[in-house]
């Protein structure tokens, strides 16, 4: 026999082997109970790695000013968080905070928020799976793989590890909002949709560019009414819910200072005006790669379908011209809405690319191995869990760790306390905790001392100081009466009169 006989015959019989076994995958009851086996294989993954990080003490000011947040809503207070000296919920109208903060009133607030957002972010799975195994006819293998890619998407492992946010509860309603909205299941539409605005405020914006969506899947009557309802609810969050939460100003338009220094409508006149300079900003270089990222995983499919992704367009398209922080998981929140559509997208590109065979879509066995490995590789080069940053290494604590908690004990629970970012997280549950900003190139002392009783300061937070100026910091809190009773990395500081 030769050699290129035996090739055929081998390919033959795998194939035959490849296709009895796709037999037996595609019937109704694996369907049931598939996505929901891989969604709890994704929680533990994405639970362990969020679990592992903040075990070692690797969270920051986000994840302290929510707890705070819930803590306070659940001692039946106002969720005015002392970080950053606001009512929350004027930060972007995070109605979902409140039924949170009933889980949180009986467990541990910190573990339970981060269960919480690796839970949704888990979940997201049921509704991909089943909108391309239902609205699209994808057969299994095509339908796991765009499920495999999600789970390794490092955008979703971003969010993961970014703290804690709200709206990552949205990301599995817009997935199933968009599933019930093209099959017409109405009810639980409705009850998605209102998730998703209560998730944040500004995804009134996605929730209105699915509205569209269906308008132009046929669905008039509904499409036009979320559309309607999307819209409605950003332009109230933003011209007379959050401002009248907090100073009469919408807290977001910060972000657009350069469109404008007013309210929300001076800046919405900014981006009309100046639409040269929205652009230009939107075009950036890190905007351009930012972009690339979302799309190269899944093989920029989605341009081939793009009604299905520009639902989240224009929210994002905001999202990259803000003035916000920048960095792989302080802008990780931002993904969030893209995400799910672009995952919507990629499903009906594969449609696109597909043959119809015995009622399921057939899609190329290359291509779904070009997308497996090109969505691998984009996890491990992007990912915040990537092999590259060690994770199994994670959940372990150092000496500095250990001085940290033991730091945290010193002070008592009704004080008043200024902290560095990291110790945060362990002093959230009190009225007044506040950031020790080491962000200037030289300490401010009479900021630091303003409103508390107690300061921490991590001096291996501080990569911009030199010795000299941690000297100046400590020398100059003893000359006006503070005491230093913690040396090391950690030093802990108490106004002498408390």
């Amino acid at each position: 026999m030769s050699f290129t006989t035996w090739r055929k015959r081998t390919w033959r019989r795998i194939d035959l082997w490849v296709l009895r076994w796709q037999a037996r995958l595609e019937n109704r009851s694996v369907d049931r109970f598939t996505p929901w086996v891989i969604a709890a294989v994704l929680f533990a993954v994405l639970v362990s790695l969020s679990l592992a990080r903040s075990r070692s003490l690797d969270g920051g000011a986000v994840l302290a000013q929510y707890a705070q947040s819930v803590w306070l809503i659940g001692e039946g207070f106002k969720p005015v968080s002392s970080i950053v000296g606001t009512n929350i919920l004027g930060e972007n109208a995070s109605l979902v905070l409140y039924p949170i903060a009933v889980l949180t009133s009986f467990l541990p607030t910190v573990t339970t928020l981060l269960v919480i957002q690796s839970a949704a972010l888990a979940i997201g799975v049921v509704p991909l799976w089943r909108l391309a195994r239902r609205v699209t006819d994808l057969r299994f293998g095509a339908t796991a793989t765009v499920v495999f890619a999600y789970s390794i998407y490092a955008a979703v492992h971003n969010v993961n590890l970014a703290d804690f946010h709200p709206e990552v509860i949205a990301l599995p309603a817009l997935l199933g909002a968009v599933l019930y909205g093209l099959t017409g299941r109405w009810f639980r539409f409705t009850l998605l949709v209102l998730v998703v605005l209560a998730a944040r405020a500004d995804l009134g914006l996605a929730i209105a560019g699915l509205g569209i969506l269906l308008v132009v899947e046929g669905s008039r009557l509904a499409g036009w009414a979320t559309a309607l309802l999307g819209i409605a609810w950003v332009l109230g969050a933003i011209l007379w819910f959050q401002p009248e939460i907090v100073d009469g100003t919408y807290p977001g338009a910060e972000a657009f200072r350069a469109f404008g220094d007013g309210g929300a409508l001076d800046v919405l006149g900014g981006f009309f005006t100046n639409p040269l300079d929205f652009l230009r900003r939107l075009g950036s270089r890190d905007n351009f790669s930012t972009i690339v990222t979302l799309l190269a995983p899944v093989l920029f499919l989605p341009v081939v379908a793009p009604r299905y992704l520009l639902p989240a367009v224009p929210l994002y398209a905001l999202y990259l011209a803000a003035d916000v922080p920048v960095g792989r998981l302080e802008e990780a929140q931002q993904t969030i809405p893209v995400t799910a559509f672009v995952f919507v997208a990629t499903v009906f590109a594969l449609k696109r690319s597909g043959t119809v065979r015995v009622e399921k879509v057939n899609v190329d066995r290359r291509l779904l191995w070009a997308l497996v490995l090109t969505a691998s590789v984009f996890f491990v080069r992007d990912s915040a869990s990537s092999p590259y940053e060690e994770p199994w290494s994670w959940g372990s604590r150092d000496l500095t760790d250990q001085a940290r908690l033991a730091a945290a004990d010193l002070v008592p629970d009704d004080a008043a306390v200024r902290a560095s970012p990291r110790l945060l997280p362990l002093l959230f549950e009190r009225e007044r905790v506040f950031e020790l900003d080491t962000t200037g190139p030289e300490p401010d002392i009479e900021a630091a001392i303003d409103r508390v009783d107690w300061i921490i300061f991590d001096r291996t937070e501080v990569d911009q100081w030199t010795f000299s100026r941690v000297e100046e910091l400590d020398v100059g809190l003893g000359r006006i009466g503070w005491l230093r009773i913690t040396n090391g990395d950690i030093l802990v500081y108490r106004r002498e009169s408390a």
